[in-house]
């Protein structure tokens, strides 16, 4: 049985000046990625957290492994045969 989530409401996010040079690069990086600055927001929240509970770890690395499981979901995945070169 699948769990209920949660109704998830709307919030504000406020820059105020001294961040304005942080709003304007998220704005370049929404428009070069085709997001919103909402779900660019929201992906760089995700890498932010994934890379704070793996700080071993360089971040085009953990944007490598998020890529790949998508892929994967997407079925794009080969499952590797080990021992085999090809």
């Amino acid at each position: 049985m699948a769990k209920a989530i949660a109704a998830v409401h709307p919030i504000s996010v406020r820059f105020g000046r001294e961040e304005k040079p942080m709003l304007l690069v998220l704005r370049a990086r929404a428009k070069a990625s085709k997001r919103t600055l909402s779900e660019q927001m929201k992906y760089f929240a995700h890498l932010g957290i994934v890379a704070s509970d793996n700080p071993d770890l360089p971040m085009n690395f953990i944007e490598g492994v998020l890529e790949g499981i998508e892929e994967s979901r997407a079925g794009l995945s080969v499952p590797y045969e080990w021992g085999v070169l090809k």
